[in-house]
């Protein structure tokens, strides 16, 4: 398994290719490694390498020994069993796939079931529902309903019985296979009202009855959720059971009128009279309102409202159309009761007359509105007089911060725009962006808005107020030597600018340019003094490298680090002290010095080791720093511009151009380090490698010897 990642905008039309090697190229590719290694082994312990006791060791590698070495490699390569994985139990994630996709829901949820049409007739005490379903699925679908109210004697599905009925959260439920089906349900009343629930609301509703008024019904639709029934009775009639008294309807009425921008009316209907049950009522609209809300049926007389059983109040809303001035009359007391609330924005200048109102909120500053309410009482007016105050002479917008993020991709670029901006007036603000701009969403205060470019210019809904608009755009540009940060004119004098360029992973920053306040790429002072200190330690003498090798050596390590450059010089240059003066050392001092040079060349290789892995696996050290920005996030601050936004770029180049540089930098150092340990191993060696402490001479007495014995002749 591979993860695949992308830095920086993606756009539909980009494609992946991937190259995949097969085994018999990996296994050439492993043979020709272990020949290299084989010959640079070979190499190093060629002839000519000094010995342990400085004499030459004077032995050649045959020749049968290098194809037999290189072929048992091979071998123990090639020969490398591949892994077996037996098959595992099924994970939890795909356990709770599958389950899910068992238990999934129809994809027509929750529309899988409709009510066509209701047919109600009422005669005498039998009250007869006739329903048209539509089911896409086998669905349990709600039945009317009223418990208190009617009893249920029979329902019966598509001419025949019903399989069986649910009752669940007070509402009965009827199971229906896919189709067209009729439902038939007799009803006895046991009230004279009754109030026929639909959970389902059909789309035509239709009523006939003798001795029955319907309400909740018009031009065939139901109008709430209740059909309500009321027996109708002769003069002098006393109902047959119990029940309360009946009121005609009585509501009501409060109207929020917003004088803004833009002026809407916001009514609100409560029922007072009946206490239950469904009714209808008309309530007259204001002159110059249109209805927004859907399913509200206005006409000439007014807006027609239903409320339904449990329903106690409704609410719709409206535009109104502007001018100079608003009456408002209230009406008579038997008609309906109205409250009038009246908020006012800065925007407008209102004079009232008329009815005398309370002021609910009064403005502590400019930017607040004014809430009015008024309770008229029956055939009052109220006048309102209308007028836009005397805009102030001065700037009437300001741009307090700006903030412009963009993110540069192989093929695109997105950018985001966040103004922060004070009015004191409404209006519109143009702003321009780049020719090739695609705008790809705007919002204001987090709320979307619907904008596009005209001309070249995008204009902002300014409302007066501080707002803050957020613009994002893209540029499908491909990215280049130089990636510049987008030119946007916003047409007004511009503080506190701040500017985000970010790079993608795969590009090599090399300089960057923009206000002060920003990132440095500290590298180029660096190398300057890099190419300083080679041509000084060229010029020593004390080791083996020209100039231009000590060059080559610090760019290895330039964008590595440069303590592992300082291990690196320190022990080439031990290595030459070590050749040249040890041959008067004592004994301890000798071994002392052999020691700390073993440690001194691990260390050393190690460096080296560390900074080819670094520079082909990982990402250049450019040294970048100011104002919070390293290789990949760039940042700028500007404390003020005049109407365009600084410009900033950046020069970089692919990171697969580093890599390259950095594999034959690796290569060189590779050839170069095999030099070097020949030289630093016979400059270990030179008057041997180890010292042993002489052992101490004993004096022993000297004793005379006897005479020799006598010979006797």
């Amino acid at each position: 398994r591979y993860q695949l990642s992308w830095s920086g905008p993606v756009s539909p039309a980009q494609t992946v290719r991937l190259l995949i090697a097969p085994p018999w190229l990996v296994r050439s590719l492993r043979l020709v490694l272990c020949g290299v290694l084989a010959w640079l082994i070979l190499r190093l312990l060629g002839p000519g390498m000094p010995g342990l006791s400085g004499m030459k060791l004077g032995w050649r590698t045959p020749r049968r020994v290098v194809p037999v070495l290189i072929g048992a490699l091979a071998l123990a390569t090639s020969g490398t069993p591949a892994h077996a994985q037996a098959q595992a139990y099924p994970s939890d994630t795909l356990l709770n796939a599958l389950r899910a996709r068992s238990l999934e829901s129809p994809h027509c949820t929750p529309d899988c079931a409709a009510l066509a049409k209701a047919d109600v007739s009422a005669h005498g005490d039998e009250i007869r529902v006739v329903l048209e379903t539509h089911a896409l699925e086998r669905v349990a679908v709600p039945l009317p309903h009223n418990e208190a109210t009617l009893a249920l004697r029979s329902v019966t599905l598509d001419g025949g019985n019903l399989d069986g009925l649910a009752r669940q959260n007070g509402n009965l439920w009827a199971a229906l296979p896919r189709g067209v089906h009729r439902i038939e349900m007799d009803f006895v009343a046991v009230s004279d009202k009754v109030a026929l629930a639909f959970p389902l609301k059909p789309m035509r509703a239709q009523f006939s009855g003798e001795g029955w008024q319907a309400s909740g019904i018009s031009d065939d639709h139901l109008l709430a959720e209740t059909l309500t029934l009321a027996r109708a009775r002769e003069a002098g009639s006393t109902p047959t059971s119990s029940g309360t008294q009946q009121f005609a309807p009585y509501v009501s009425v409060d109207r929020s009128i917003s004088l803004s921008l833009d002026w809407s009316v916001e009514t609100t209907v409560t029922r007072l009279a009946p206490k239950e049950g469904g009714f209808t009522t008309t309530v007259p609209v204001l002159a110059g309102e249109h209805v927004l809300s859907p399913g509200v049926k206005v006409d000439a007389q007014g807006a027609t409202v239903a409320l339904g059983e449990g329903s106690s109040s409704t609410t719709w809303n409206s535009s109104l159309d502007r001018g100079d001035s608003l009456v408002l009359t209230a009406p008579k007391l038997g008609d309906r009761a109205e409250v009038w609330h009246i908020l006012v924005s800065p925007t407008w200048h209102v004079e009232f007359s008329g009815v005398p109102g309370v002021v609910l909120s009064a403005a502590e500053d400019m930017h607040d509105d004014r809430d009015f309410e008024f309770h008229p009482l029956p055939g009052e007016s109220l006048t309102l007089k209308v007028s836009k105050p005397q805009a102030a002479q001065g700037a009437s917008r300001a741009l307090d911060a700006v903030r412009l993020s963009h993110e540069v991709g192989q093929r695109a670029a997105n950018s985001a725009l966040t103004l922060t901006i004070r009015a004191s007036r409404g209006g519109e603000h143009a702003i321009t962006l780049p020719a090739a701009a695609e705008v790809l969403g705007v919002s204001r205060n987090g709320q979307a808005l619907n904008l596009r470019v005209q001309d070249g210019k995008l204009s902002l809904p300014i409302v007066p107020g501080a707002q803050t608009f957020d613009v994002r755009f893209r540029d499908n540009t491909p990215i280049g030597l130089v990636a510049r940060m987008p030119a946007v004119g916003l047409g007004l004098p511009i503080a506190n600018i701040d500017l985000t360029l970010d790079l993608p992973a795969d590009r090599w920053l090399l300089a960057t340019s923009g206000p002060a306040a920003g990132p440095a790429v500290l590298y180029w002072s660096e190398f300057a003094v890099l190419l300083i200190l080679a041509f000084a330690l060229s010029r020593v003498r004390s080791t083996p490298l020209k100039t231009w090798q000590w060059i080559l050596l610090g760019l290895g390590f330039s964008t590595y680090s440069w303590l592992a450059l300082l291990m690196v010089v320190a022990w080439l240059f031990a290595l030459d002290w070590r050749g040249r003066t040890t041959a008067k050392t004592s004994t301890l001092a000798f071994n002392a010095i052999q020691v700390g040079l073993v440690v001194l060349s691990i260390v050393a290789v190690l460096c080296l080791i560390a900074s080819i892995e670094q520079g082909l696996l990982g990402a250049p050290d450019m040294h970048v720093t100011g104002n919070g920005s390293n290789a990949q996030a760039l940042h700028w601050f500007a404390d003020r511009a005049t109407d365009v936004l600084p410009g900033a770029y950046v020069i970089s180049l692919p990171l697969w151009v580093y890599k390259v540089a950095m594999l034959a930098w690796a290569l060189w150092l590779a050839n170069a380090l095999v030099g070097w340990l020949r030289h630093g191993f016979a400059a270990w060696t030179r008057d041997g490698y180890w010292r042993r402490t002489p052992k101490p001479l004993i004096d022993a007495p000297i004793v005379d010897a006897p005479p020799p014995p006598a010979v006797q002749s």
